[in-house]
């Protein structure tokens, strides 16, 4: 999808994409990991097309709005208003799309580490079989086509590599450890290489690798484990045993006929803590835990 937009929009901004290519010249790596195969220029403009679509949406929604909700008529006041946002939009647009590669490259190394203790095992597995390397990574290529473990689609393209464009093993391996987002797999693939060149034992190669993945996973899990077991008596502190002693001593304030706090009466606080502050931190511990989550 972001291919066809970043070819269509190449066309409208191009012009203006080639000039801001060389000051961006970082976003390369952050393409090339991602595994979005568009060329610098053309993601330009489609971070450009992006951001302008954005500003114009902004600037029309924005009077449109103004005038429905505020009564405010078409005037100089609303011009400014939709200039504002505009620019707003432009900017967050821009921002989030400058970024998106690298987010897309961290959530790809993610899960090829989640996967990698299991893909190297399979690995061995083949190696200790006899299978040569290129064997290895057709029968790999084959599980990322159907959605298994696998090494984030390198295997595909290394398979790519050697039998459409003739190009020799180790220069395919090399490319692929380049590219890969993972500094893990991008290791094992060059300890691979070395092997291979030293005519070692491949097969002892992966049974050690894969043992030393699977003691790492084991010890993130272990400190997961235990950070949960802290975020678990947090939350019984701060989002259940704290808002109910809050609570309990707002409602005798009112049965008192307590006075006004901040310019809030005791039945405001009660219901602004029941309604935004428990549920907006219930979300915000929710996502903090989800991002803190290994990735099976």
């Amino acid at each position: 999808m972001i291919e066809r937009i970043s070819h269509f929009s190449y066309g409208l901004v191009g012009w203006t994409a080639r000039g801001l290519a060389p000051h961006l010249k970082d976003m390369e790596r952050s393409l090339e990991r991602a595994g979005l195969k568009i060329a610098l220029p053309a993601y330009i403009s489609f971070m450009l097309f992006s951001a302008l679509l954005a500003s114009g949406l902004g600037f029309i929604l924005s009077i449109i709005l103004a005038r429905l909700m505020f009564a405010l008529p078409f005037s100089l006041a609303s011009i400014i208003l939709g200039i504002s946002v505009g620019v707003l939009g432009f900017g967050v647009t821009f921002s989030i799309t400058y970024f998106l590669p690298s987010l897309t490259a961290s959530r790809k190394r993610n899960e090829i580490e989640a996967n990698l203790p299991f893909t190297i095992s399979f690995m061995s597995i083949l190696s200790s079989a006899g299978l040569p390397p290129g064997r290895i990574f057709r029968a790999l290529a084959v599980l990322e086509e159907r959605g298994q473990v696998g090494i984030g689609g390198e295997a595909k393209t290394i398979l790519r590599d050697l039998e459409v464009f003739g190009i020799d093993l180790s220069t395919a391996i090399k490319s692929a450890a380049i590219r890969s987002p993972s500094r893990i797999l991008a290791g094992i693939l060059e300890g691979m290489l070395a092997v291979i060149h030293t005519g070692g034992d491949l097969a002892k190669f992966f049974e050690e690798e894969a043992r030393s993945l699977m003691g790492m996973r084991r010890a993130t899990m272990r400190e997961f484990v235990d950070t949960l077991l802290m975020l678990a008596e947090i939350y019984m502190s701060m989002f259940i045993a704290f808002p109910l002693i809050l609570l309990l001593l707002l409602a005798i304030m009112s049965f008192m006929g307590g006075g006004v706090i901040g310019g809030m009466t005791p039945e405001m606080m009660i219901m602004l803590i029941i309604y935004v502050i428990v549920p907006v931190f219930g979300i915000i511990y929710i996502v903090m835990l989800s991002l803190m989550t290994p990735r099976e």
